[in-house]
């Protein structure tokens, strides 16, 4: 080890290191030559720092590797560094010596005092001086607010040296302020200037403007006497104004010096309003002149609309925030009911709009198209009643009544969870050119059911969402009413499929006059297998009968000929068991009149296609059965009671003269002697046929004797079979008569 100052004694193999100058005093941004003697080794190399910085910085000063040393330009927290030299040879070995930092800093600014008017602005100039090359850069302040503030007026800086000082709008009080500027190589180092803001006159700045409705103006007041005084301001008179000329209000934190203007939403009965400042007694006023770019259009801008129907209508205001306006038709207000009547949007009965008001309108054509057609909508802005918007409306005739559909009729849809579930629907609307439509959903049993959101949602493209929890019953209606003509609508039947759910039922419709009892099945989800009070149970019309259920997806029971005995439609639901049990989505079942006529569709070249001819099929009653009635394959029968089993089709010939008989044997699925079974032919037929039973032989199968004659027509015949509940079978090509 070793210090500044004479080297002590040294034995052998002992570094000694030695700093000259022992000390140094310097001045901000002076430099110190320092040198150091190493003895005991021949490595005379040393590694300078400052305050354990290698080389020192810019806040301790720096040091070259030849220990030249410069002061730092801006005096450190502490006045004295330690510079050091450590031994290349051994880093254990080093000295140091202390530097003492000073400086003389004065800071000047000049002018030395102004007076600026309110809102004025002066340049100030700050001068440093001092011994050595201490920084020169200086901070500006304002009644020792850095940068100042809107009550003692703000400075910026502009360079290293100026600045340039904006008093505040009213001067504050007392009216005199300092600006100091302070240096950075000192802070204790300062030079300021007194400022005076003088005030030479009362007024509000802009003296004038045009607000469009709506829109703000800005507005400074400069009040020479305010002495402090709070600062008032009105409109025409009105503290803060009001809806009618506008309202203004100060800003926060300008001592009520600035305010806001905000122009009316709609033009006042005189477009010049006076914005007034006041302080105590003194008063500045402003003028502001309230102007208007209201635009008005309707949207659609024409449109054809049938007698009696409607058409919607919309009016755009732009520039201004009031959008209401009011309607006529050819002039005049709301209409009436020879050019048409204007209506508040889906009113049933049309009610007229209460004066004006935003918004789309209906138009409701008249019962006839007027003497003067088409028709002229203007809309009026109440912001504005100079500026208007028209629409040109054309009456047509009707063609037919307003005819709704939607489409699918039936929905099966999830319960929506995290996620939405949701289904899509469509509307069509025939015979009228507006073709919009008012979605809305409800319970499809009137007094049961859902309601509200529990029935869930449908928006304005015909998107439904579901409820989280399927209803009881669980039957949705997702409605369409047409906008042209609101008593005209359709529904679609939504099951939320987390309740129990009728997908199908077999048959789904029957001809009246059954004489057999026949299975009846329910197919869908949710329910509850097994019999009994613990199933669910079938519901006709609301009555349970004796039901088994399968499975979740299946339940059954079996219609007797009394319940139908007559046409009618019921009611098919499903109820699960509990207190009250869930019901399921009602299912229409249809007993149609019976009915065993044939109509026959003639077509020929001349007229090869047939109109308006309405097919009425219903189920068999075997639908729930589990395999239908059918023909598997057909012989002749010979003595003996043996079936030849044949191809089809079977080849008979007709006598040459008189007739003859025929036998055949025919399997298949449920057939029964007691039926009736023809073949095609002539009307009235050309084919006796007599069944009955076979013994003997294979189950199911029957025997079938033909009488044939002479004048049975040749031709390929299909056979046609009729259960005692009028259900039918055919099987084509059965036989071929030569």
């Amino acid at each position: 080890m070793a210090c500044g100052g004479s080297p002590p004694g040294t034995g052998p193999g002992i570094i000694v290191i030695t700093i000259q100058p022992g000390s140094a005093n310097l001045f901000l941004g002076q430099t110190q030559q320092f040198r150091a003697i190493v003895i005991g080794t021949s490595n005379t190399s040393v590694n300078w720092s400052v305050n354990g910085v290698a080389g020192g910085n810019a806040t301790v000063g720096s040091i070259s590797i030849g220990g030249l040393y410069t002061a730092p330009s801006i005096l450190p927290a502490s006045g004295t560094v330690s510079v050091r030299a450590v031994s290349a040879a051994d880093n254990q070995t080093s000295a140091s010596v202390s530097v003492t930092l000073k400086d003389d800093v004065v800071v000047n600014v000049s002018p030395a005092s102004a007076n600026v008017p309110a809102a004025g602005a002066q340049v100030f100039m700050a001068t440093v001086t001092a011994t050595g090359s201490p920084s020169t850069a200086v901070t500006w302040s304002v009644n020792g607010i850095a940068g100042g503030n809107a009550t003692v007026g703000t400075i910026i800086a502009s360079g290293s040296s100026g600045a340039t000082y904006t008093a505040p709008t009213v001067p504050p009080s007392p009216a005199t302020v300092t600006v100091t500027a302070t240096s950075v190589a000192d802070t204790t180092k300062t030079g300021s200037a007194s400022v005076t803001i003088t005030c030479t006159t009362d007024s509000i700045s802009p003296a004038s403007a045009n607000v469009s409705l709506g829109q703000t103006q800005n507005f400074a007041a400069s009040l020479c006497a305010t002495g402090g005084a709070a600062i008032f301001w009105d409109v025409n008179g009105i503290a803060g104004g009001n809806a009618t000329v506008g309202t203004i209000a100060a800003n926060p934190g300008a001592g009520g010096s600035t305010a806001v203007y905000t122009a009316p939403a709609d033009l006042p009965s005189s477009t010049l309003v006076t914005i007034h400042a006041t302080a105590g007694s003194v008063t500045a006023s402003a003028n502001v002149t309230v102007t208007s770019s209201v635009t008005v259009s309707i949207s659609p801008p024409s449109a054809t609309v049938s007698v009696t129907q409607r058409g919607t209508f919309a009016a755009n205001v732009t520039n201004t925030p009031d959008a209401a306006v009011t309607w006529s038709v050819n002039g005049i207000l709301n209409g009436s009911p020879s050019v048409g009547e204007i209506c508040v949007a889906a009113s049933n009965p049309c009610v007229s709009p209460n004066g004006p008001a935003s918004g789309a309108v209906d138009y409701v054509a008249p019962a006839s198209v007027p003497p003067t057609n088409p028709v002229t909508l203007v809309a009026t802005s109440k912001a504005d009643p100079s500026r208007t918007g028209s629409a040109i409306v054309t009456i047509a005739t009707q063609t037919g009544p307003v005819v709704v559909t939607v489409s699918p009729l039936y929905a099966f849809v999830a319960p929506s969870g995290g996620q939405s579930s949701t289904a899509q629907f469509f509307a069509d609307v025939a015979n009228t050119g507006n073709t919009n439509v008012m979605w809305s959903v409800q319970s499809a049993v009137a007094g049961e059911g859902c309601g509200g959101a529990a029935c869930g949602s449908v928006d304005a493209n015909g998107l439904y969402t579901a409820p989280a929890t399927a209803p009881s019953p669980n039957a949705i209606s997702v409605l369409a009413t047409s906008a042209a003509d609101p008593t005209k609508s359709a529904s679609a039947t939504v099951a939320i499929t987390n309740g129990p759910t009728i997908e199908a039922v077999l048959p789904s419709s029957v001809m009246a006059g059954a004489v057999e009892s026949f299975p009846f099945e329910v197919q869908g989800v949710n329910f509850v297998a097994g019999s009994g009070s613990a199933a669910s149970a079938i519901l006709l019309n609301g009555a349970a009968r004796a039901t088994t259920c399968g499975t979740a997806t299946s339940c059954a029971t079996v219609l007797n000929p009394a319940d139908v005995e007559s046409a009618a439609t019921f009611s098919i639901q499903v109820q699960n068991p509990g207190s009250p049990g869930a019901l399921s989505n009602p299912v229409p079942f249809v007993i149609v009149p019976f009915d065993v006529s044939v109509d026959t569709i003639g077509l020929t070249q001349a007229q090869p296609a047939a109109a308006s001819e309405d097919i009425v099929v219903v189920d068999p009653t075997t639908a729930a059965a589990s395999s239908p009635i059918n023909v598997d394959f057909i012989g002749f029968l010979t003595s003996g009671n043996n079936c030849g089993v044949q191809g089809s089709p079977l080849t008979v010939t007709r006598p040459a003269s008189g007739s003859a008989v025929v036998s055949l044997c025919v399997h298949g699925n449920g057939l029964d002697p007691t039926f009736t079974y023809a073949f095609t032919g002539p009307s009235g037929g050309d084919i006796g046929v007599v069944a009955s039973g076979i013994t003997g032989l294979f189950s199911n199968m029957i025997e079938l004797d033909l009488t044939i004659s002479s004048a049975t027509l040749p031709g390929v015949r299909t056979l046609f079979i009729t259960t005692l509940n009028n259900d039918h079978a055919v099987a084509t090509g059965m036989l071929e008569v030569k």
